[in-house]
C-alpha cells in the first residue's frame, strides 16, 4: 500500500471524512485527498499530525528497509528497552547458547494474539502459493491468488491497527481516538 492508500484506508476504518481527518490534524481537507490519491507526499510532520488524528501509530506509514543483520537487531534492542519482550535460547551442556533455539515473545495477550492471526494468515498464504506452484496457474487462478494475497495485506494492516499501549510499565492503557 502506498502512503496515500494507508491514509484512507484508516481514515475509512475510522468513519471518518477527508474534511474531518482535516479539522482533525490542522491539514487541509484537499491536501488529504491530494495525499490519498497519490498527487502529493505528506512530510514527515504531516505524517506525524495525520496519525495522531487517526489515533495510530507514524510507523504504519514508515517503509522501513530491513536488510542488514545490524537493522534487525537495532530494532529487537529497542523493542527489548521500550516493551515486556522475552528472548530465550536453549543451552548446550557448557552454557553455550544455541544459536538455532533462539525465540522470542512477548508478556501482552493482546499482541500474542494479534501475531498468532498473522501466523495463521502467513500459513494460509503460503498453502496458497505450493497448490499454485504445484503446477501451471490459469488466469482464474492467478486472479484468485492476487486477491488472497490483497486480503492478506487488509488482514495484516488490521491487525496493527491497535491503540493499546504496550511500554514496560503500563498496564491496560489506551490511547483515545480523537472524536469530532
Amino acid at each position: 500500500m502506498t502512503t496515500g492508500e494507508k491514509i484512507r484506508y484508516y481514515r475509512n476504518l475510522r468513519g471518518m471524512s477527508q474534511e474531518t481527518l482535516g479539522e482533525l490534524s490542522g491539514i487541509h481537507y484537499a491536501t488529504i485527498k491530494k495525499y490519498e490519491l497519490g498527487i502529493r507526499n505528506p512530510k514527515p510532520e504531516q505524517l506525524l499530525k495525520i496519525s495522531n488524528a487517526l489515533g495510530i501509530s507514524i510507523n504504519v506509514f514508515l517503509d522501513l528497509d530491513i536488510s542488514t543483520v545490524s537493522d534487525v537487531l537495532s530494532l529487537l534492542f529497542k523493542m527489548d528497552d521500550e516493551i515486556d519482550m522475552n528472548i530465550s535460547a536453549d543451552k548446550k551442556e557448557d552454557g553455550a547458547y544455541i544459536p538455532s533455539s533462539v525465540r522470542i515473545s512477548f508478556d501482552n495477550k493482546e499482541l500474542n494474539k494479534r501475531l498468532c492471526k498473522y501466523l495463521e494468515t502467513k500459513e494460509l498464504l503460503n498453502t496458497a502459493l505450493e497448490k499454485y506452484q504445484s503446477g501451471s496457474i490459469d488466469e482464474k487462478q492467478k486472479k484468485e491468488l492476487e486477491d488472497l494475497e490483497k486480503t492478506i495485506d487488509e488482514i495484516k494492516q488490521s491487525l496493527i491497527d491497535s491503540n493499546l499501549v504496550i511500554r514496560k510499565g503500563t498496564s491496560g492503557i489506551t490511547v483515545k481516538i480523537p472524536q469530532i
